[in-house]
């Protein structure tokens, strides 16, 4: 038998032997396995190392592992790979967008409108460092806007507030605004007729408007600012020795249409003059003991504060045109007190030009009013006289009325 048969034998037995052991009865002492192959085994190592003489030869022993008793041999398997931990996946930070906060434009808290307020639109005439002539008339004016809340009407005044008023002598420091109505957004041209003083310089006055209930008003958005006249007088120009009448207010005296407060009136001296008089009278003596050839007499109405007036027909006024009269009464005035003024009609409005009180005295009120500002218009020029008060001997006589230049 060949030695490969012989160790494959040996190691059968083995195993059936140790199957045996196993298996013996639990009252007989078992050997152990592992003692009765240690046995076996080593006779088959001695056997198989026997030569063919008999004799031993020597063999380095490999150490055999045994199982353990109750052991089953198992073929060992590669233990399975660890899988590597999946990588958490973080979330994506999303970001979280608020909301943003548009600011709401502000409310605008609405600012009351008060109701009495201007606004200075511009000086239609003689704006600020205009040269007047020493001692000169002129008529400033004024275009204002109401921007308040409240409709400006006859009861307005237009008022002289602080500086050089250069009014003329025995004018009053008030004039009233309007003979309509000036509704809110509406303009109105505001004139006063001022007078330059005799020595050259600058000179300014202040000017504000006043309601009906006396309350002084202005411009600005508080409507506390005054409006002003600014103008530099300058030495006085030499008369033009030979002036030429453009418009002779006795001739056209006829062409006119005159009223009193409640009726029209005709033109000529009436019987009875208690409805007033409009008519021209030569060789007149007035209040200041001179007679004088012609004179447009105007007698207002006799009752209290009684009227008398005339609308002229038109006329474009001319560069340097000036309106020239000598104011007064007849003579023996006694209690004359009156108020003159000349107007002018532009459309459905009248402008005050000038105006002036008189009362008797022993003095006549010259009266010269340069009229440039108004060049180029054509306007209806309005004569009126008023009473102050009571109607007695106001007689007033406008002398020698005129335009010329």
């Amino acid at each position: 038998m060949s030695t490969f048969h012989k160790v494959l034998t040996i190691i059968i037995c083995i195993f059936a032997l140790s199957l045996t052991a196993c298996n013996l009865p639990s009252n007989a002492t078992p050997t152990p396995a592992h003692a009765i192959n240690t046995a076996v085994a080593q006779t088959v190592i001695a056997q198989l190392t026997q030569d063919t003489t008999g004799q031993a030869t020597p063999v380095a022993q490999t150490p055999v592992i045994q199982p353990s008793p109750t052991s089953v041999l198992v073929q060992p398997t590669n233990p399975p790979q660890a899988q590597p931990s999946p990588t958490p996946i973080r979330p994506t930070a999303t970001a979280i967008v608020l909301p943003t906060n548009t600011p709401l434009p502000p409310t605008a808290t609405p600012i009351p409108v008060p109701c009495d307020r201007a606004h200075f639109e511009e000086d239609v005439t003689f704006p600020d460092g205009n040269d007047v002539p020493a001692g000169s008339s002129f008529i400033k004016t004024w275009r204002l806007k109401n921007t308040g809340a409240c409709t400006w009407n006859s009861s307005y005044s237009l008022v002289f507030q602080k500086g050089e008023s250069m009014l003329p002598s025995g004018s009053p420091a008030a004039y009233q605004l309007t003979t309509g109505v000036i509704a809110p957004g509406q303009t109105i041209d505001v004139s006063v007729t001022l007078k330059a003083p005799d020595k050259p310089g600058t000179y300014q006055g202040f000017w504000l408007l006043r309601n009906g209930a006396g309350v002084l008003f202005g411009i600005g958005d508080n409507a506390e600012k005054s409006f002003w006249v600014k103008v530099d007088v300058i030495d006085a120009a030499t008369p033009t020795p030979n002036a030429a009448v453009q418009f002779d207010f006795i001739a056209k005296g006829p062409s006119a249409e005159w009223h009193n407060a409640s009726s029209i009136l005709p033109w000529g001296d009436p019987n009875d003059d208690t409805p007033g008089v409009a008519v021209s009278v030569e060789n007149v003596k007035l209040n200041n003991d001179k007679t004088y050839a012609k004179v447009l007499a105007t007698y207002p109405q006799r009752v209290n504060d009684g009227q008398v007036w005339g609308i002229f027909p038109g006329y474009t006024v001319q560069d340097k045109d000036r309106f020239r009269t000598l104011l007064g009464f007849r003579s023996s005035c006694g209690e004359a007190n009156v108020k003159f003024q000349l107007k002018y009609r532009d459309g459905n409005n009248e402008v005050i030009v000038g105006e002036w009180l008189k009362s008797c005295d022993n003095k006549a009120l010259d009266i010269d009013l340069d009229l440039s500002s108004l060049k180029g218009k054509t306007l209806q020029f309005i004569l009126l006289v008023s009473t102050n008060g009571s109607p007695n001997d106001d007689r007033a006589i406008w002398v020698a009325p005129r335009i010329e230049h």
